[in-house]
């Protein structure tokens, strides 16, 4: 009887045709989720003339999806350790996609609003529960990458929603935006047929079988003998909640959350009033359009970018120079006039702010022990939700009260220095993955001896 460790057999394995199918997967589900958020942005200027309403308003609007994916990331982030993270993914999914398209019927702001908080509640219980099964399947050499990768996929969703709406709104107006969001749901049985479960469940539900299959799927050329026991590291978890503060790890997780709050008010904020900014500064909406889709663009090959570079040269540092780039780009909008000047620097804010964020989910996860990963990974998407949720308001509070441009440039550009000084300060020494690499160190001098 030979003990198979299944955390070593993943991460010595090589990256296949089965890491793309759930690279891919997980990528579509992402992009729905980026189409999602950033369609608002792509039609906020249409939807203050048809709805009668003013940008503080809008503003609140536009944190409704965001609140939601608050509530939505907590939730399901703690629940998925109990049911399993594909069967909340699928179902989360299936949400967000259903009421997006509804709210291309509404006709009036309460209902709009009700409408995207609900969807909202889907975007934040997916992408946390994407984040952490990805990582658990990824080659620990690839992992930052292909964490990376897939979470590419929401400024992907924001490209898309940019062209869509460019072509889009002059014709059949912003409704049809949002039933355009409906589409995704052609993806969910593709994602309940070929979406592997977690392994840390499955070993746990004694589903071996599934296992087994997963597990030779990863490493196709070997073999494992019919009667191989299954051995999972688990951590030291026990009440995951309480635990994200225990073995000296909760300094590091408030600055984690401190981190993804600014990140996401940079996002969100950038993603709901750039197009209306860019016309205050005298450029049509399509021109307004134009910066977003740039903005996102951006981000998407940074992202990629950035993934190899953190796998060679560390996730921190990478993280570090992408908010310092967020902050000097975006700053410097606010002086720029041309347009040259701006799609460079609005490229520049997608790329820094999106990259680190995007390097920085695989980085959180790894931090945590198994049991307690998607817990982890909730409450950074549910706290940085919060930043979300003020990037939109207090843009449209600025706009509406008619401050200078130079004031929400720097309300938006300020969050990304503060956010490298706190990813900076994590005492990397306490997290799981270091402290599960010097163990195997010290195995390996035991063995050797």
């Amino acid at each position: 009887m030979k003990e198979i460790n299944v955390n070593k057999w993943i991460d010595d394995s090589k990256l296949n045709g089965f890491h793309i199918v759930i690279v891919l997967i997980c990528l579509a589900i992402i992009m729905s989720d980026g189409y999602d958020l950033f369609v608002y942005g792509s039609t906020v200027p249409l939807l203050l003339k048809a709805f009668h309403i003013g940008p503080a308003l809008a503003g609140i609007l536009g944190s409704c999806a965001l609140f939601g994916a608050t509530i939505g990331a907590l939730l399901f982030g703690t629940l998925a350790d109990k049911i399993g993270r594909k069967v909340t993914i699928v179902c989360c999914a299936s949400i967000f996609c259903v009421f997006m398209g509804l709210t291309g019927f509404t006709s009036s702001p309460a209902m709009f609003g009700l409408c995207r908080l609900i969807a909202g509640v889907g975007i934040g219980g997916s992408l946390p529960n994407v984040v952490t099964l990805a990582s658990e399947y990824m080659p620990v050499r690839n992992r930052a990458w292909g964490v990376a990768a897939i979470m590419s996929g929401m400024v992907l969703g924001g490209v898309v929603a940019a062209g869509i709406c460019m072509w889009l709104l002059p014709m059949f107006g912003w409704r049809a935006a949002y039933f355009v969001g409906a589409v995704p749901l052609l993806i969910m049985p593709v994602a309940i047929k070929w979406l592997p479960e977690s392994p840390l469940r499955l070993t746990a539900k004694n589903r071996l079988g599934e296992l087994r299959t997963f597990l030779l799927k990863l490493r196709p050329l070997e073999s494992l003998a019919a009667d191989s026991t299954f051995e999972i590291n688990k951590g030291s978890g026990r009440a995951p909640i309480v635990d994200l503060f225990r073995e000296r790890r909760g300094f590091s997780t408030v600055l984690m959350w401190l981190l993804y709050f600014m990140s996401f008010y940079i996002v969100y904020g950038l993603g709901v009033w750039l197009p209306k900014l860019m016309m205050n500064k005298g450029f049509p909406l399509s021109s307004g359009l134009w910066f977003l889709l740039v903005l996102n663009l951006g981000a998407f090959f940074a992202s990629h970018i950035a993934g190899f570079l953190a796998d060679r040269f560390g996730s921190k540092a990478t993280i570090v120079v992408c908010f310092l780039i967020t902050f000097f780009s975006i700053a410097l909008m606010s002086y720029a006039g041309g347009f040259v000047a701006l799609t460079i620097l609005a490229a520049l804010a997608g790329a820094g702010n999106n990259a680190g964020q995007n390097v920085a989910h695989g980085y959180v996860s790894t931090f945590y022990p198994a049991p307690m990963r998607s817990t982890a990974m909730g409450f950074v998407f549910g706290i940085g939700r919060f930043g979300a949720i003020f990037g939109p308001v207090i843009g449209g509070v600025l706009l509406g009260l008619k401050m200078p441009l130079t004031a929400n440039f720097m309300a938006l550009a300020v969050p990304g220095l503060i956010a490298a000084l706190f990813i900076s300060l994590v005492q990397d020494k306490y997290s799981f993955s270091y402290l599960s690499r010097q163990a195997a160190s010290m195995q390996a001098d035991v063995t050797r001896a």
